[in-house]
């Protein structure tokens, strides 16, 4: 048995391993230069910046198993930030759950994830169908053909331009909405410390600030700070001019921090379209015949669920 999985995100990864463990063949195929997805990080310079997912929680035991075999290869850390949550002009502790990254960048999990597995990049799947096999197409014309399974871990918006119209859940497909966020990524010349790590915000463009280069085994010779979005704010603006949104995020981003960041030596803002779960249908998986979609948005997001989601994919052919 041979299954292609379309994306090699935290999804992907955790499917094909999952296949792998059991001694099924697998090869993942995805759009990006390189693994991750999400869990990305981008590099400009002497800066590097965690730009997707911020930061990761545990629930699950067995996710937790997997996150401590991370830990001990090197490839996560605990992150005991100082974390505040600015709410009605009030701050207090932004409690919850003991939050974990990667090292030392965020990239570096999936990476170690993806360790001696088959995966094909830059190859962008438009299509699938089923013959005798199942088969892809590809954006540039190509042809992979001969699969007995195919594991989509696409975002619901691309997964129905992608999947077969028959997929018989396609309905829950289209029902699933993911909000847009804007990444605003600040690099200065030395760290700054305003007294926190991590600044939640309610009622703002802005909901999240991050100093970057608090996070462990990140580097100290300059300064990294990480910007994102208010959902509905970034949902309202998605198409809006870059220029524009680029100002009202620093403009906010400078008042919360207390400095002026407008001249910064290095500013960019990335969109993520489908960066958060708006709607979900709350299940492990949706399964098809011979085909599953998984993913973050499967089962509410965050790491956790689209490292679940994916090994309830990968056990639908074991």
């Amino acid at each position: 048995m041979t299954i292609a999985i379309i994306g090699a995100g935290v999804a992907g990864l955790s499917a094909a391993r999952e296949l792998r463990a059991n001694g099924i063949d697998v090869r993942l195929f995805d759009k990006s230069r390189g693994v991750s997805g999400r869990m990305s990080t981008r590099y400009a310079g002497a800066w590097e910046f965690d730009h997707g997912a911020q930061y990761l929680t545990v629930q699950d035991e067995d996710f937790r198993a997997e996150i401590d075999r991370t830990i001990e290869a090197g490839s996560c850390a605990p992150w005991a930030a100082r974390a505040l949550y600015l709410k009605t002009g009030e701050l207090s502790s932004d409690t919850g759950r003991d939050r974990y990254v990667g090292t030392p960048r965020m990239n570096s999990l999936p990476k170690f994830w993806a360790e001696g597995l088959n995966i094909e990049l830059s190859r962008r799947v438009s299509k699938v169908t089923r013959g005798e096999t199942w088969t892809l197409e590809f954006e540039d014309g190509s042809v992979e053909t001969g699969f007995d399974g195919v594991i989509s871990t696409l975002p619901p918006a691309q997964a129905q331009l992608v999947l077969p119209d028959d997929f018989k859940q396609m309905e829950t497909v289209k029902s699933a909405e993911m909000n847009v966020c804007f990444t605003l990524m600040i690099g200065l010349n030395a760290p700054v410390d305003p007294g926190w790590d991590t600044l939640r915000v309610k009622d703002l463009p802005i909901d999240w600030i991050s100093m970057n280069h608090a996070k462990p085994g990140r580097s100290q010779d300059v300064g990294t700070v990480v910007v994102t979005s208010e959902p509905d704010w970034s949902n309202t603006h998605q198409d809006a001019d870059r220029e524009w949104v680029q100002d009202v995020m620093l403009k906010s981003a400078s008042a919360l921090i207390g400095m002026p960041l407008q001249d910064s030596p290095h500013l960019a803002l990335h969109r993520w379209l489908y960066a958060s779960n708006k709607t979900s249908p709350d299940v492990d998986c949706l399964i098809g015949d011979g085909i599953v979609a998984c993913g973050d948005w499967c089962l509410g997001g965050r790491v956790q669920g689209a490292w679940l989601s994916g090994r309830a994919a990968a056990r639908v052919f074991v």
